[in-house]
């Protein structure tokens, strides 16, 4: 099982739970946060709860609240799409309270689930995926050593205009935990 808070030195990585959906509708619905999501539609409470209650015990993904030091939740990250036979999974990343932006939350965030996915979890290989213009992601990944392994071009259709994903890939070796 794996653990329900981590902690790191400016943030806390603690297991998301119901009282943190209304955070995650506001952020995701946020046009500035949503610009950098692979989203087409923004979130409804009741169909987000309903989406926790389906997801909670898959333990193909695992999803955690970012919080300061003092407390405050500042975004999401998690794995999903976790494969125990073939030892990967894919990370995400959200920085929902735009004051946190710039500030190195998403390198510590990404780097402390990337620690516990190869030292306590098994996976071997994390995948990452990012919007062409989300910049600060892509340069997050080269800094904890993910490598770009191509661009899948027009992937996603968003509020009605097909649009190119950057994918990358990080091997256990390559990880640079700084």
């Amino acid at each position: 099982m794996e653990e329900t808070k981590i902690t790191g030195d400016k943030i806390r990585l603690r297991k998301m739970g119901k009282k943190d959906l209304p955070d995650k509708v506001r952020w995701y619905n946020d046009p500035e946060v949503n610009k950098t999501l692979f989203l087409e539609e923004p979130l409804e409470p009741g169909k987000t709860l309903e989406w926790f209650d389906r997801i909670k015990d898959d333990d193909s993904r695992i999803d955690f609240v970012i919080d300061a030091a003092n407390g405050k939740p500042i975004g999401l990250a998690g794995l999903v799409n976790i494969d125990r036979l073939h030892q990967t999974a894919e990370i995400y990343c959200v920085i929902g309270e735009k004051d946190w932006w710039g500030k190195g939350v998403m390198l510590e965030a990404e780097r402390l689930l990337i620690k516990q996915a190869f030292e306590k979890m098994g996976i071997e290989k994390i995948r990452a995926y990012a919007h062409p213009s989300n910049i600060a992601s892509i340069i997050t990944m080269k800094k904890l050593g993910f490598k770009i392994e191509g661009t899948l071009r027009k992937e996603k259709k968003i509020h009605g205009q097909r649009t190119d994903v950057i994918c990358a890939g990080l091997l256990k070796e390559e990880f640079k935990p700084l």
